[in-house]
């Protein structure tokens, strides 16, 4: 006779037969005989001693979960379950490519891989997962005619069109559980500005309050058209799940200019009050034939933060937050100049902001699918300004120059919002647009100031050149690449 027995894995094999066979044997010794109990007895010794008693089959995929990932040195990205957790101790590749309604991989059917759930309005795998095979490899496989449109599937004249709209796919071999990572990225970056708000009239055409006015220092629109500039960042590990970033963006630079122009020589100039005071003007600033104003201005900002990163579990999104350094520099330049009548005037006003501070910040990305994501950030920084300003006056009745040299410091705030859009397209490069917004308050900008040209040209003692504080707001677009290595 054989006896077979279960037993739960977790237990001493032959205490649990001991065990077991006792109650066996005395429950039938009630009904057996003793040549029976003999014979039962002797192979219950036997099937211990020799180790042969039938065990039922357990899950062997349990017993590697005893795996030190951790002596092992395994880090898992933060919010996303360890290993250990997983059947076996190792991570399903389902997980990886998981299914869901945002385009990830649902099997052969919808449903076959995610149980019939969150497989979209567009059905299994999305829009996207059309293109593609469905066949449990993401998007970056395509497939037969059954699960895609792809190899010959979709046509138009002999041209295949399913396998070019294919080779457009995002890379997706990482997963969409892939944590957000880059080491190098590189932008072109294209921004204008507004601010400033110069407000005030400059030249009249005639003298006295009859005189129309045909220059003011708001006609040139310096910033409003997009100039090219960089955005280039690296990062580098720093500790479980964090960062550092060091980035610059700027090199943008805008110039513009505006000018009136009458060849009769008709032209007052607001230093005279428009040929009033003096009656008829000044030979330097008045009756002239040209007056011409140039404005000129230029960003810089760099960054050193720390980030630490994070993932939800169920990898729809990740997000990380921030704490740096802020550098950020702005300089802007105002000319004035006319030319005409008895001789010739130029007052030029040169700011240099230089602001500096701590900043915080956080970003989130959405996860479309494998390869793509979206991503939201916002930065905040309390920054202090160390402003310097030279203003150069001259004429052609005064002989050399007067240069005005001040500087001041100011504390302020500034703010920074980004939106961006990665798409992925190998293992190592991926492409990368954005658009940013940087906002800074009690930003000095440079101007022609009436009163500090008036007193040049009249010899008088020149105070400070008084300043003129306004918002900044930096934007624009940006095209680049990041590289993963």
């Amino acid at each position: 006779m054989h006896i077979s027995i279960a037993v739960p894995a977790s237990e001493n094999p032959a205490h649990r037969q001991a065990a077991a066979a006792a109650e066996t044997f005395a429950m039938r010794r009630m009904t057996q005989t003793k040549t029976s109990n003999l014979f039962a007895i002797m192979a219950l010794v036997l099937s211990v001693t020799v180790g042969t008693t039938t065990v039922t089959a357990q899950n062997f995929a349990v017993r590697q979960a005893s795996i030190d990932y951790d002596s092992a040195g395994y880090v898992t990205p933060a919010g996303m379950a360890p290993p250990s957790l997983y059947q076996g101790g190792v991570m399903p590749v389902g997980y990886a490519m998981a299914c869901d309604g945002y385009g990830g991989a649902c099997g052969n059917g919808c449903g076959d891989a995610c149980g019939g759930q969150n497989c979209g309005p567009f059905g299994c795998g999305g829009i996207l997962g059309k293109m593609t095979s469905g066949n449990g490899n993401g998007y970056g496989s395509c497939g037969p005619c059954s699960g895609g449109i792809c190899n010959g599937c979709f046509t138009f004249a002999g041209y295949d069109i399913g396998a070019t709209m294919c080779q457009l796919l995002p890379y997706s071999d990482a997963g969409r559980c892939a944590q957000r990572w880059y080491d190098l990225s590189a932008e072109a970056v294209f921004l204008g500005h507004g601010g400033g708000s110069l407000q005030g009239s400059l030249t009249s055409l005639g003298t006295g309050p009859a005189g129309p006015i045909v220059l003011s220092m708001g006609d040139a629109e310096n910033g409003d058209e997009l100039e090219a500039g960089m955005r280039l960042s690296a990062a580098i590990i720093w500790g479980v799940g964090g960062n550092l970033e060091a980035t610059y963006m700027g090199n943008n630079q805008w110039r513009s200019s505006a000018f009136a122009e009458d060849l009769g020589g008709n032209l007052f100039s607001v230093i005279s009050d428009f040929g009033q005071a003096p009656v008829g003007g000044f030979a330097d600033t008045d009756n002239q034939t040209r007056q011409q104003i140039d404005v000129e201005s230029e960003f810089h900002s760099g960054e050193l933060n720390y980030r630490r990163r994070t993932v939800t579990p169920d990898c729809h999104f990740q997000g990380s937050w921030l704490v740096g350094l802020r550098y950020v520099r702005f300089d802007n330049d105002f000319i004035y100049s006319g030319v005409g009548g008895g001789g010739q005037f130029r007052s030029s006003d040169a700011i240099k902001n230089n602001f500096f501070g701590p900043q915080a910040g956080f970003d989130c990305w959405w996860n479309v699918c494998s390869g793509i994501n979206l991503g939201f950030g916002l930065k905040g920084a309390w920054v202090q300004n160390d402003f310097d300003r030279s203003t150069v006056l001259e004429a052609t009745s005064i002989l050399g120059n007067e240069i005005l040299v001040s500087g001041d410091q100011d504390t302020t705030v500034m703010a920074e919002l980004e939106a961006k859009l990665i798409y992925r397209f190998s293992h190592s490069w991926s492409f990368r647009t954005a658009y940013y917004a940087v906002a800074i308050d009690d930003v000095a900008f440079a101007f022609a100031d009436a009163q500090s040209i008036n007193n040049f040209v009249n010899a008088n003692p020149n105070p400070p050149v008084p300043v003129r504080f306004n918002s900044l707001v930096v934007q624009g677009v940006s095209f680049g690449t990041e590289f993963m290595w």
